[in-house]
């Protein structure tokens, strides 16, 4: 039986990265084409999987991405030719989806393009321990909103990989942005609460106040008020929501849903405020500067 020559299980390989419909793949992505490849040609035995890749690499038919991180990244990417930014975020971790910031810029309501593309894998189900005081919210929003450090970079784009809450993958949707990629993003009512509860992933409050204003046609405030409790958070953040919805022009009277899910307590709207101010309605305490 005639072997399969170089060229052509290159370029049997390029046919299968491009049946793929994918631009980055993952070392198991190549592991499952390279299965289909050696079932399809006739390949010597001595081509490994390492071998495979490397015969790759140097035909340029992949193009190793080069990926700096803040933490071991334990992972490398592959592409055959030009990918989005998105994509890149997208393909970094299982299950991720875009979310705070880079959802509410994909949505349009906000202007404001983030520093980082903010990529959201959720956690594992935990139970949600300790109770909650006033105390306790005191202490909790004394100091500065802690932030992921797990920063990846390739070239001039840098993704913050974020650990959120296990949601079972609440609100995220498929869309085709502005590069007629398909994504996984957020919608509309999770992107404002995510915003709202990490107001530093999105540029600070006024930036959030500012989206919550753009998107005053288009929210469902209903929506955002049975989102909140299937969330089931232990702050109240239902009182920043309304604070924020209020401020944004929504009728008074479309807010009593949240109103109904309790003003028990004096809230914040971010973490670590000097000399704030108050709002007696919703119970807030919100920066002096936010307009």
């Amino acid at each position: 039986m005639v072997r399969t020559n170089k060229t052509q299980l290159m370029n049997l390989l390029a046919q299968k990265l491009a049946a793929s419909g994918k631009r980055l793949f993952s070392p198991s992505d190549l592991t499952d084409i390279f299965t289909q490849v050696r079932a399809e040609s006739n390949s010597p035995k001595s081509l490994t999987k390492d071998k495979f890749r490397a015969l790759a690499l140097e035909t340029a038919t992949l193009t190793e991405v080069q990926l700096s991180s803040t933490y071991p990244l334990h992972t490398i990417r592959y592409c055959t030719g030009k990918f989005t930014a998105y994509e890149l975020a997208l393909s970094l971790r299982p299950g991720s989806y875009l979310s705070h910031g880079t959802a509410a810029f994909v949505h349009g309501v906000t202007a404001h393009q983030a520093d980082f593309i903010y990529a959201n894998q959720e956690q594992s189900p935990k139970e949600q321990s300790g109770s909650l005081t006033q105390a306790g919210l005191n202490k909790a929003f004394s100091s500065k909103q802690r932030q992921s450090k797990f920063i990846v970079s390739y070239d001039q784009t840098k993704i913050m990989l974020l650990s959120g809450k296990h949601t079972n993958r609440l609100g995220v949707q498929k869309i085709v942005d502005m590069t007629n990629e398909v994504i996984e993003v957020t919608n509309l009512e999770r992107t404002l609460i995510d915003i709202a509860v990490r107001p530093g992933y999105a540029g600070g409050t006024e930036n959030v106040l500012q989206s919550f204003k753009r998107a005053l046609t288009k929210t469902s405030v209903g929506q955002l008020a049975e989102m909140l409790e299937e969330l089931d958070y232990l702050y109240p953040y239902h009182q920043a929501i309304g604070f924020y919805l209020q401020r944004a022009g929504h009728d008074p009277e479309s807010l009593v849903g949240l109103i109904k899910l309790g003003l028990e307590y004096d809230f914040f709207l971010a973490h670590g405020m000097k000399k704030p101010k108050f709002d007696p309605q919703w119970r807030v305490h919100y920066p002096d500067d936010l307009s």
